[in-house]
């Protein structure tokens, strides 16, 4: 397993916006230029590890960040985007991706998942009981 990169690499001055459970950073590798991410600054895999209180602190943060992006960059608007357990890098922790958006960006353009069949009526069965 590789060294978590957020856990050992990141100093002081990449910091730019902390709050008590939360580091803000530019990525490394940005979609655009302003690409931000959040993460945590304990090592977690998946936001359902998160507290109430992280849980909380985080959406007020990405509100926080978008209305800084929005009000005083010409933008479209921000993209949130987040990995969670297995899906997420093995040399990272939890974080999350508050991406500035364009017209005609070409954002999504170079995105081809691969279909994967997922019984809709078992999702919603589980939502029902949620």
């Amino acid at each position: 397993m590789k060294k978590c990169i957020f856990c050992n690499e990141i100093q002081a001055e990449h910091i730019l916006m902390e709050t008590f459970h939360f580091q803000v950073v530019l990525d490394i590798n940005p979609i655009q230029q302003g690409h931000l991410l959040i993460m945590t600054k304990n090592h977690l895999r998946h936001i359902a590890e998160l507290s109430e209180e992280q849980l909380l602190e985080l959406g007020q943060l990405e509100q926080r960040l978008i209305g800084i992006i929005e009000h005083n960059f010409d933008v479209l608007g921000v993209t949130i985007a987040q990995n969670n357990g297995n899906a997420m890098d093995t040399a990272a922790h939890f974080h999350v991706h508050v991406i500035p958006r364009y017209t005609e960006d070409g954002f999504w353009n170079e995105v081809t998942p691969q279909p994967h069949p997922l019984d809709i009526e078992k999702l919603k069965n589980l939502m029902e009981l949620f």
